[in-house]
Order: C-alpha cells, then structure tokens, then sequence
C-alpha cells in the first residue's frame, strides 16, 4: 500500500513537472504568435490593402499640358467703400491673363482709362459686397467686362487677385 502511496506521489509529482513546464512553453509561446500575427497584420493592410504610409506616388503626367498665357498686372489700387464714410478702404493687385501680346501692349497703352474705370467701379461697392465671396466673383466679371470693353485689338481670358485686402 505504501508502494501505491508512493508511485502516486511520484506520478503527482512527474504531472506537476510537466504542467510547469507546460505553464512556462504556453507563457513564451502565447506572447510570439501574437507578435507574429501583429506583424502579419500590419504588413497585409498596410502593403496590401492600403498602400504603404512612407509610399510617395509618382504623380501621373497630364495628357494636355497647362498652358500659361501672357499677364498684365495693375497693382495698389486703393479706394474707400461706398458706405464707410472715409473709414473704411479696400486694397486690389489684380492679375490680368491674355493669349497674345498685342493685347497687353493695348492695355498698357490704356492704362490710365483702364485703372480710371476700375476705381469708378470699385468706390461704388460696399464692405459687404466685397466682403462675401459670391461678391468677389461678381467684382470678377465686373472689372473683366469693363477692361475688355475698353480693348479694341483682342479681349483678356481670366482675372486673378493678387491681392485683396478691406480694412
């Protein structure tokens, strides 16, 4: 009975052995396979669905290539709005595209006529009408109308602000 006794507690003893060795195998194994599948997780959303943060695309040439025209620029206009009573002032620098040089040499020509026609424009706005950005669009086609008007040879395509400031 006591050899009974005894290989119990040697088998108890072999099974407590292996289990620690089990315990510490599950205690290395458990942190790496979730490393190993961190990993694999990051490398297939990162390079395969998504693409990769460090990754700079090339960027992709345009069939038409952008055509920049020739630019008449009339700058440090300076008018007071229309209803700050000379407390108010608005500053433009307008930027003026054409295709063809003939129209800024017209222009430069008339340009007295042309910036004349711009102040008289401008001093009949008010802070409001300038203030709102559907205004600035309108005071756009505005100042275009009015300087094409005035040109005889050819017409300008686009208007720019350089600059715009209301104090």
């Amino acid at each position: 009975m006591a050899d009974k006794e005894v290989k119990k507690d040697q088998e108890s003893e072999e099974t407590t052995d292996d289990q620690k060795k089990g315990g510490k195998l599950k205690l290395i194994l458990i942190p790496v396979i979730i490393l190993v599948q961190a990993v694999a997780a990051y490398y297939i959303v990162f390079n395969i669905l998504l693409k990769h943060p460090n990754h700079v695309e090339e960027p992709k040439q345009k069939k038409e290539n952008l055509e920049v025209g020739l630019f008449y620029e009339i700058n440090d206009i300076v008018v007071n709005t229309s209803d700050s009573g000379g407390r108010r002032y608005f500053v433009i620098e307008i930027g003026l595209e054409a295709s063809e040089q003939k129209v800024l040499d017209e222009a430069t020509s008339k340009e007295i006529w042309i910036r004349d026609s711009i102040l008289t424009l401008l001093t009949n706005k008010t802070t409001a009408e300038l203030m709102d950005g559907t205004g600035r669009k309108i005071l756009k086609k505005e100042i275009m109308g009015i300087i094409n008007k005035k040109l005889a040879v050819g017409k300008f395509n686009n208007i720019y602000f350089k600059k715009y400031i209301i104090q």
